[in-house]
């Protein structure tokens, strides 16, 4: 008996751990000694095999073995009905849910989950940490299926009960604060989710130590918050590099929890638009996303889109909407047609189509993600904001600017009417940028600077002023005051620009090229001769850098300056420019016929 429960506290050490090979080896070997008969622990015996068997079957669950999972959870239900257990009963159809979680059958899983919720109810009330493990997971299907309202009463139940009953530093606590920053990302609240997911890591490293699969994952989700919210690409890829070193140690390549750090890894490269490294790491995440088939189906969805965002960025929208596509026949398989995951795609799905110019296609597109949203939110949501803003862009890629004008007032009298924090503050700072562009096209330079004003002070209030998006929106409003003729006003807030890019660890090759090309344009025009040279350096430094000697963007660089000149009848200066592009066109030409194969 003592041995067997030895290996028992081996074996759950190990699985809290997340080392789930070492915790089934100990367990299968306390099986094993439970099921010989023995007159010393036979009054144990059946609960000790049902135990047993539930365990092994959580550890198959979390490397995704469906099929071995099922199998020790009939196994551990055989035991439970000899013994007439209804709490062990109860136990095991919770079971069966977290295997159809992981097998994204969601709405087979809340059936399990409420049968498993009535029968401990039934046995042991609502005042125990059985019923509280079944709110905490019935919340993690409705956050999968972004019924947000659904999920946080879930998860307030299950913490209020585990408060009750469990110290401050259980783990369990530890590992629900997780789930509750989990609610808090899907809101977009990111100053609630890196508080919880900070009181999550702090419980994890006293309960199980830093090497555990869970103080991976809350690295990865601390780094989701930096790279997606707080644009923090340096510190986002710093939290996943730690998340990535410890799942390849405890569940190594081939599994879920890499695929899914890789896909993190890659977005916080696509914030920076480094498809150099971006596009490699999501083919990565794909590529064990893909072996594991049905295990990592709703991650695949997600690697689809932000592969189709990359694509539909470098302008190939046939393979954007391809990618989209994809993901829509995945999330509409999972959550049905009526899902707000499934009208996030039809806006991405309209895009795509409207920058191929097939207005009609992009406007039913739009229609269909408008049905859904008001099916399940009504008339007035955030969401009914989002499909007008996403109407608002199409009709800016058709070229309709009076549409696409009247689409986003839509949005924004929607987002100010609704009764929000701070993430409806950044969804109104998306829309004054849109109306920004659009102030652009119109040649209304000044309320284009304005909107990008009210932009930028939403941005410093809530995710501070020294990040990537700060520093891009302060070079837009320079840009705009540059093309109302104003270059001293535009020179100050490239200068502001330029403070907070000095702040920033990550890499601001291409914003800093922007800025001095600008700067370069704006002391020309002021006729600032050593301050033109000293920009001309810095571009000819940063392109060198970034593409090499002979590239495109370096020919439009000088044929830029060439026209700037003449404008200001600088024609000797014209000129050499004129002849600087040319040796950049035979440089690349020359580049060419090296690459050509012989015949």
């Amino acid at each position: 008996m003592e041995k067997v429960r030895t290996l028992c506290q081996l074996g759950q050490g190990a699985y809290r751990r997340g080392y789930y090979q070492n915790a089934r080896e100990n367990f299968d070997q306390a099986l094993q000694l439970a099921s010989i008969k023995d007159d010393n622990m036979e009054s144990d015996r059946f609960e000790l095999q049902h135990d047993l068997n539930l365990s092994i079957s959580m550890t198959y669950l979390y490397q995704g073995d469906s099929i071995q999972a099922i199998q020790y959870c009939n196994q551990a239900l055989n035991v439970a009905n000899k013994m007439s257990d209804n709490i062990r009963i109860a136990r095991c159809y919770h079971q069966y849910g977290e295997i159809k979680i992981m097998q994204n059958w969601f709405d087979k899983a809340m059936q399990d989950l409420k049968k498993s919720l009535e029968l401990k109810l039934q046995v042991v009330g609502d005042d125990n940490v059985d019923v509280a493990d079944t709110y905490c997971t019935m919340g993690r299907i409705y956050l999968h299926r972004m019924e947000l309202p659904q999920a946080k009463e879930m998860f307030d139940k299950s913490l209020a009960i585990r408060q009750r009953v469990l110290s401050d530093d259980d783990l369990k606590i530890g590992k629900l604060y997780g789930y509750i920053g989990d609610w808090y990302s899907a809101e977009k609240q990111f100053k609630g989710a890196l508080a919880m997911y900070e009181k999550s890591l702090n419980i994890l490293l006293m309960t199980v130590g830093e090497k555990s699969l869970d103080v991976a994952k809350t690295h990865c989700s601390i780094g989701w918050i930096y790279s997606y919210y707080m644009k923090q690409c340096y510190d986002s890829r710093i939290e996943f590099e730690k998340a990535l070193k410890l799942e390849m140690e405890i569940v190594g390549e081939n599994s879920i929890e890499v695929a899914h750090t890789f896909y993190c890894m890659a977005y916080s490269y696509f914030e920076e638009e480094d498809f150099n490294h971006c596009l490699p790491l999501c083919f990565k995440a794909a590529n064990i996303q893909l072996n594991l088939h049905t295990k990592s189906y709703l991650s695949l969805a997600d690697t689809f889109i932000l592969l189709g965002h990359c694509y539909h960025i470098q302008q190939d929208y046939g393979i954007s909407y391809k990618l989209f596509n994809e993901a829509l026949i995945i999330k509409r398989r999972l959550f049905g047609e009526i899902s707000l995951h499934v009208a996030q795609i039809y806006d991405w799905l309209a895009l795509s189509r409207a920058w191929k110019f097939d207005e009609k296609e992009s406007e039913s597109m739009v229609t269909k993600s408008l049905k859904i949203r008001e099916n399940i939110t009504g008339k007035k949501s955030k969401y009914i904001a989002y499909s007008h803003s996403t109407l608002g862009e199409c009709y800016n890629a058709l070229g309709k600017f009076i549409n696409a004008k009247n689409e986003f007032e839509k949005a924004m009298e929607i987002l100010k009417e609704i009764e929000g924090g701070e993430a409806n503050k950044l969804d109104i700072a998306d829309v004054y940028q849109d109306i920004s562009y659009l102030q652009n096209v119109f040649n209304h330079h000044r309320a284009d600077a304005w909107n990008m004003i009210q932009c930028v002070d939403i941005y410093k209030q809530i995710i501070g002023e020294n990040n990537i998006k700060v520093a891009k929106s302060i070079l837009s409003i320079a840009l705009s005051y540059y093309s109302s003729w104003d270059y001293n006003l535009s020179i100050s807030y490239h200068q502001q620009n330029l403070d907070i890019i000095k702040q920033l660890k990550e890499d601001t090759n291409v914003i800093l090229l922007d800025t001095y090309s600008s700067l370069l344009k704006n002391c020309t025009k002021l006729d600032r001769n050593i301050n033109t040279i000293s920009m001309y350096e810095k571009c000819l430094h940063y392109h060198s850098l970034i593409f090499g000697e002979y590239n495109n963007r370096r020919v439009g660089f000088y044929d830029e300056l060439e026209d700037l000149y003449r404008e200001i009848d600088n024609h000797d200066m014209a000129d050499k420019m004129k002849r600087l592009g040319n040796n950049v066109r035979r440089g690349l030409r020359r580049c060419r016929r090296a690459k050509e194969p012989e015949l």
